[in-house]
């Protein structure tokens, strides 16, 4: 009976943190739609700026045309009241790009948080597998300590990690630099 009592215990705690993951895991799922809907919101508005600022880029432009060619002279046109239209455009776009870049942060940040923890995981399973060859003398105590010191500089490196993948994917480093770095940080 009491072999039954902490299979149920234990079947129970599998559950229970099985739940609780799974609703955290809703939870940031619902929480980056909504940022992400938000982003593409912003960015459909800086969109839309744009092609006003286009519009009035041309009527600028065809203003002046229109008169230099009428007086054969270059002018000092009137566009006084189209550039008025123009900055507050400005101003917005330039409003929008900052929230779209911090949005961005947010979500970068949110998605390194989850990658860390899934790191971390990894890690515990790791171990895991070297505590049981180490008391099955699978390994030694010294191959032990060196895999797990290597597990360990992974995870403590994580961030740093994730800053170098992201500095070659964005071209500001490349693979042999990425690549130096990496065998310094292990």
């Amino acid at each position: 009976m009491g072999i039954f009592s902490k299979v149920k215990t234990a079947a129970s705690a599998v559950g229970s943190a099985t739940t609780t993951a799974a609703a955290t895991a809703s939870g940031s799922i619902l929480t980056n739609a909504k940022e992400n809907a938000k982003l593409l919101a912003i960015k459909g508005e800086i969109a839309g700026i744009d092609n006003q600022l286009v519009t009035a880029y041309e009527q600028v432009g065809k203003k002046y045309v229109e008169i230099a060619i009428a007086t054969g002279d270059v002018p000092d046109i009137g566009v006084m009241d189209i550039l008025s239209t123009i900055e507050p455009k400005l101003d917005k776009k330039q409003v929008l790009e900052k929230e779209l870049i911090q949005i961005e942060k947010e979500l970068k940040d949110e998605l390194i948080m989850s990658e860390k923890a899934e790191a971390i995981r990894e890690f515990e399973g790791e171990k895991q597998k070297l505590d049981k060859a180490l008391s099955m003398s699978v390994v030694s105590q010294e191959e032990y300590d060196q895999k797990i010191s290597t597990h360990q500089k992974k995870l403590d490196n994580f961030v740093e990690f994730r800053r170098l993948q992201e500095q070659l994917s964005m071209g500001i480093i490349d693979q042999a630099e990425h690549d130096k770095k990496l065998a310094e940080l292990l």
